[in-house]
């Protein structure tokens, strides 16, 4: 019996990267390098491959990097050593961080449907039928008609056993986002709609590090549906953006947290590290976080993740870091995550600022819960002052006849979503909510919409749960899915710098 160990990096991530001079590798290439050879006569072998975008040239970068172009190739390159050097009994350990991690997962998902034996096979024969063993895990179904009657399996006709699958802040997006609309249209969605990355029986243990902090759109967090039903899985929230969850800093205080706690996991179960390596892992959990939405990222959407309560309550969602975190709060931050659920007749008052997309109100809006809405004060679109209710009051002003012209674009907007399907569907120039009035001011409850799965394989998101506050001044909001509550005025996503003021915003629990 030995260790098989497959280590799939993230998006442009190499062993050469740095930040600012500084060697900065992932967690992938820390834990690749922390594993033993040997553990008392058991040996464990060791597969690393560099993530998308992070293997050659500038098309590989771009192309790789951007839309996940090269994932498949990863997919059956792992599949491929994992042919050639296992036995049945072996235990195989799979990691990955970010499109790594869905790497990681697809093959668990690829290895449900039966592992080829490569052993003693030319490279020829052995990557044909790797490729006919992909083409048809493309396809759903375990028919195994593909295979030629002399092609061997390990297990015969069941599934590989996978020991454990460690995963940092599993991201999709393979292909086009669906907030690059047009260019969506002519995407192919059978080029990435057959990844399974849900948990199978086949996987013993799983543990899924999520980033509480990152806010890219194309960056959502691709969950496993089916955690609760598996006898051993953990997804925990710890602090920090996708970076300071997977790696890819030169400041790892963060990084190191996700780190140490997946290796504990990891040898709970029996994998076997260098004596010492941990003498280099120095976790902090108030250490510097950073920014990611910046740079090219920032012209593109945002969007706040789908967080449980930060509360001791809910401390089984999150690594003890993250509130450890919160109750520290680092004076060169904003205070972190400061939370409130409200009793029955208790309120809560925020200011929503014009200028800012997402305005955290710091209110967990619990399930069955009811709610009211009231707001004071004026704010500013361009030059036109409107309160809560928006812009549609009557008055005729130039703005208003700008604003009819982009709504004129919004019916194309719709019947494009339609034709599509793409329910992030926002043209350049339209308000963010088609549906609701200019300038109103929108409750947005990071909840999903209260679908299961938050994200597609092409890393387009489901849209959270917009609300016109306005319509729930009286009639009471009832809340099915919880969530955190943001809110904004509805504007087009790229014209908030011409907007000032804020309203005062109150919300009271009713029921």
């Amino acid at each position: 019996m030995k260790r098989l160990v497959v280590c799939s990096d993230g998006t442009w991530n190499n062993p050469e990267q740095e930040d600012n001079g500084i060697p900065a590798p992932t967690n992938v290439f820390k834990i690749y390098n922390a594993i033993a050879a040997d553990d008392d006569g058991t040996v464990q072998l060791r597969y690393y491959h560099p993530g998308v975008g992070g293997e050659g040239g500038i098309f590989d970068k771009i192309a790789g990097g951007a839309l996940g172009v090269g994932i498949s190739r990863h997919i059956k390159s792992a599949f491929h050593w994992l042919g050639t050097n296992y036995d049945v009994g072996d235990d195989i350990y799979l990691y990955g961080f970010s499109r790594g991690a869905f790497t990681a997962r697809s093959i668990g998902g690829f290895l449900s449907r039966g592992l080829l034996d490569l052993r003693g096979l030319g490279p020829k024969d052995a990557w044909q039928r790797v490729d006919a063993a992909f083409d048809a895990y493309r396809h759903p179904g375990n028919d195994r008609s593909w295979a030629e009657n002399d092609w061997a399996f390990f297990h015969g006709a069941d599934a590989t056993p996978v020991k454990f699958v460690g995963v940092w802040d599993t991201v999709g997006a393979l292909g086009i986002p669906d907030d690059l609309e047009i260019l969506n249209f002519f995407e192919k969605p059978d080029n990435w709609r057959f990844h399974d990355t849900n948990l199978g029986a086949n996987v013993s243990t799983a543990r899924h590090a999520m980033a509480v902090d990152e806010v890219r759109s194309s960056f959502t967090i691709t969950r496993w549906a089916n955690a609760q039903a598996h006898p051993d899985a953990k997804e925990l929230w710890f602090p920090g953006v996708h970076s300071d969850v997977g790696g890819g800093y030169a400041e790892t205080g963060l990084s190191d947290v996700a780190l140490q706690w997946m290796m504990e996991e990891s040898a709970s179960t029996g994998l076997c590290f260098r004596p010492g390596v941990e003498a280099g892992i120095h976790p902090n959990p108030i250490a510097a976080m950073h920014n990611s939405y910046k740079g090219a990222f920032a012209k593109l959407r945002s969007r706040p993740r789908n967080v449980n309560a930060m509360v001791t309550s809910e401390g089984g969602s999150f690594h003890a870091s993250t509130l450890a975190r919160q109750q520290a709060s680092p004076i060169a931050y904003p205070p972190y995550h400061p939370t409130t659920i409200l009793e029955v007749g208790e309120r809560h008052e925020v200011d929503g600022f014009a200028d800012t997309h997402w305005n955290a109100t710091g209110l967990y809006l619990e399930a069955g819960h009811e709610y009211t809405f009231s707001a004071a004060g004026e704010w500013q679109d361009s030059k036109d002052n409107c309160d809560w209710r928006g812009t549609e009051d009557g008055k005729l002003t130039a703005g208003d006849m700008v604003r009819a012209a982009s709504s004129f674009l919004g019916n194309f907007e719709k019947l494009f979503e339609k034709m599509s399907k793409n329910e992030s569907t926002d043209f350049l120039g339209t308000k963010r909510c088609e549906d609701l009035n200019w300038f109103t001011l929108v409750g947005a409850i990071a909840n999903d919409s209260g679908r299961a799965s938050a994200v597609g394989n092409d890393g387009s998101p489901t849209p959270h749960q917009f609300v016109a506050l306005v319509e729930h001044e009286t009639t009471p909001l009832r809340i099915e899915s919880p969530g955190y509550l943001y809110c904004f005025p509805n504007d087009v996503w790229s014209l908030y710098g011409n907007n000032h003021g804020s309203v005062r915003l109150t919300v009271t629990r009713e029921a």
